[in-house]
């Protein structure tokens, strides 16, 4: 069976895996150390992050779940929280 038919899937994710993504983000030309990007979590946890000035502009949904993500004019939506962990 195909395991992408099987819909949303969300598994954690390690202390090292998230080491390996937070040098990702900042690493190389325009990272998010470079463009002052932040990291948030949506209704159910799951981390994403925001590039360039690091502030919700733009509305779309979580990978995971579906769940919305990002804001408009600067105000994230409703259930949205920064993850400072990850900064």
């Amino acid at each position: 069976m195909n395991r992408l038919s099987e819909g949303p899937r969300y598994e954690e994710v390690t202390p090292e895996e998230l080491a390996y993504i937070k040098i990702a983000m900042v690493g190389g030309r325009g990272g998010m150390a470079t463009n002052s990007g932040h990291w948030y979590n949506c209704i159910n946890g799951h981390p994403f992050a925001i590039g360039e000035c690091g502030m919700p502009m733009q509305l779309a949904r979580c990978l995971e779940y579906g769940a919305p993500i990002g804001g408009r004019n600067y105000q994230a939506v409703e259930g949205v929280s920064r993850a400072e962990h990850m900064e």
